[in-house]
């Protein structure tokens, strides 16, 4: 590349594409000079997965690939696909003894190729270079044994392979039925269904992108029911915002989200309009073995002892989703619908067996199960707020309710959910309370907080609704964002809480760990990893007014938000996603050993590029409990100490 114009145009190139943009100018230039530009036709095998390792790193300038590797019976695994901008053949070119994965160009192909002993040298002077290649891996996969993926993946049927090789637009092939909502009425909505025997219709606004969707359930309960005229606007009846997926989106996050919000239909745009429609149907037929098939099997219990049945298979999606490199983030909100709706089922049998409740009420969790961040089995943790008696029934409604939750709990541990050590569960009467007196706990924990009450309290601002009149959640929400507008001593206070417990890294970045006693050698992940992330994210949404409850949609809700610092935010985010897998992972080889599932694990049996994943998060768990000490600290936490 001796031209200057061709130089030229590789350095701009360079300097949009991480983690190039990192380098200064100067190396650009040099980087430029060494590189070559490679043509791969479609369907070329660039590296063949135990061949030999490739001696260039490639970034690819047009086109695309895809990295696969073939199971024992001859299926291809497609684990990741690569397009402009993006690099491969890292692990080839930094390991230097064999490709892991065959990557193939699934379409005409232009790649610059980076000499390998280049590579190495930038990556051994420029720690962010090094730092983004290796942050960015946490993505791709968390250095697993692919001989050990090969051996799994024999487990899958099929249908659950594609669930996550192929992209939604894949699979999504029916049209949506549409219609502009400035110019139809409910009547032009219903006959456009009936004519196309669809069971959704889509409303669009004038530049066509979908605003609002119609089902036959809208038309049932909205219009036959309450006797709407049918020359209304269709706009009228539809539901609002649209729950939508790109296209280009794997059929695995189409799953997640249709779980997420709880509907059937799914629109799939391409370019922001609407393209297809993807529904619950279309995945059933994809799979065998999955949530959708698990979650529907639930549902059709009609008895506690054939629930408790059907609920010991939902555990076994945990390993399948696992080994077929799902998002740590994907499986524990899995993990948390299916015990949302076993939760439902028992709440619904003892409703049947009770007779129904003399007062409405909601169901509430808290906690890892309040922010969808269960991993295996955990305690029950939950409560019960319900709409305040009439006077004079005080004692009957209460009596109902300590029967109901009786009931739950009992049913719940059958089902494999242990009791809380700490009492935060529904069956303690302090947690099964009118909504006036949840009014009263939050209203005194915000504004006259002490430690241990706050420290007590803090489980609670995990609250999510699960079952029942959830209007009652939301209106107690309401009720403590307004009162966290002006309670900086609380918010100070739990701020000193939520960075007690420190990332178990000492002098010149070594790990801290038990020296003796049964967890010799190991630290707990979660209460040194995960957990110290989720408080940072608690306290920050709080102070922000943010309402989510899981702890990446907080984060991401900062960010978006432009609350804090954006690199902090972002860098918790990878960290809590490599610090669950690492907790998935090492849980899941715990539980097919037939030992006792912990969170205690030994750096010292981590892989090279674990470790350092390890230590980076733990780096900006430490940047952010700072962050949080700069802007909380006051006169109280000398008292605290």
């Amino acid at each position: 590349m001796a031209s200057s114009l061709v130089l030229d145009s590789v350095v701009q190139f360079l300097k949009d594409i991480p983690p190039f943009q990192f380098l200064p100018a100067p190396e650009l230039a040099t980087l430029a000079a060494s590189m070559s530009l490679e043509y791969f036709p479609r369907d070329t095998v660039i590296l063949s997965a135990g061949g030999k390792a490739s001696d260039s790193l490639y970034v690819i300038k047009k086109g695309g690939v895809k990295l696969a590797i073939k199971t024992e019976d001859g299926m291809d695994v497609v684990f990741d696909m690569r397009s402009e901008g993006e690099p491969f053949g890292l692990l080839s070119t930094m390991g230097g003894d064999v490709a892991r994965f065959d990557v193939t160009a699934w379409e005409d192909t232009l790649c610059y190729s980076i000499p390998g002993d280049r590579m190495r040298d930038i990556i051994n002077r420029f720690p962010d270079v090094a730092g983004y290649l290796l942050r960015s891996s946490i993505t791709r996969y968390i250095d697993r044994s692919l001989s050990e993926i090969r051996e799994r993946t024999r487990l899958l049927a099929d249908g659950e392979r594609l669930l996550y090789s192929l992209s939604v637009g894949d699979v999504a092939k029916t049209q949506p039925v549409t219609c502009f909502g400035k110019r139809s009425s409910i009547q032009d909505a219903a006959r456009m269904m009936a004519e196309a025997k669809a069971t959704a219709l889509f409303i669009k606004d004038d530049d066509g992108r979908a605003v609002g969707i119609i089902t036959e359930s809208d038309l049932a309960e909205k219009v036959v029911a309450q006797a709407t005229p049918l020359d209304q606007p269709s706009r009228s009846i539809m539901s609002s915002p649209v729950i939508s997926i790109d296209a280009g989106e794997r059929v695995f996050t189409a799953l997640i989200e249709m779980l997420n919000h709880n509907v059937h239909h799914l629109l799939v745009t391409r370019e922001g309009l609407p393209a297809s429609v993807i529904t619950y149907h279309d995945l059933l037929l994809l799979q065998g073995k999955s949530p959708l098939a698990l979650i529907r099997h639930v549902e059709q219990q009609q008895s506690l002892d054939d629930l408790v049945a059907a609920q010991g298979r939902t555990y076994e999606i945990i390993p399948l989703l696992m080994r077929e490199g799902a998002r740590a983030s994907h499986v524990t909100r899995v993990v948390a619908e299916l015990n949302d709706r076993v939760l439902t089922k028992i709440l619904e049998l003892a409703e049947k067996e009770l007779g129904p409740p003399p007062v409405p009420y909601c169901w509430v969790v808290l906690g890892s199960e309040g922010r969808r961040e269960q991993t295996f089995k955990t305690d029950q943790d939950n409560g019960l707020i319900y709409v305040d008696a009439a006077p004079g029934q005080e004692q009957p409604v209460a009596g109902y309710f300590e029967k109901l939750v009786t009931y739950v709990s009992t049913a719940l541990e059958r089902c494999g959910y242990p009791p809380c050590p700490g009492g935060f569960m529904a069956t303690n009467p302090k947690w099964r309370q009118p909504f006036s007196q949840w009014q009263e706990y939050f209203r005194v924990w915000i504004t006259d907080p002490v430690q241990v009450t706050s420290e007590d309290a803090l489980i609670f601002f995990d609250m999510r609704s699960v079952a029942g009149d959830r209007t009652l959640a939301d209106r107690l929400w309401q009720q403590i964002h307004l009162l966290l507008k002006t309670s900086h001593l609380f918010k100070s206070i739990l701020a000193f809480i939520s960075i007690n417990h420190k990332p178990p890294v000492g002098f010149f970045r070594q790990f801290v760990v038990d020296r003796s006693g049964a967890h010799k050698d190991e630290f707990d992940l979660k209460l040194h990893g995960t957990a110290p992330i989720a408080n940072a994210a608690r306290l920050w949404s709080l102070d922000a007014g943010i309402s989510e409850a899981n702890t990446i949609d907080r984060l991401s809700a900062l960010h978006a938000s432009g609350y804090g610092n954006p690199k902090t935010i972002a860098s918790l985010v990878e960290s809590m996603e490599f610090l669950t897998a690492l907790r998935l992972e090492h849980q899941l080889q715990l539980a097919q050993e037939g030992k006792k599932v912990s969170n205690y694990i030994n750096p010292g049996k981590l892989s090279q590029l674990q470790r350092t994943l390890l230590k980076e998060a733990f780096e900006a768990i430490t940047r952010a409990q700072d962050q949080i000490k700069s802007a909380f600290e006051t006169w109280v936490w000398a008292q605290l100490r």
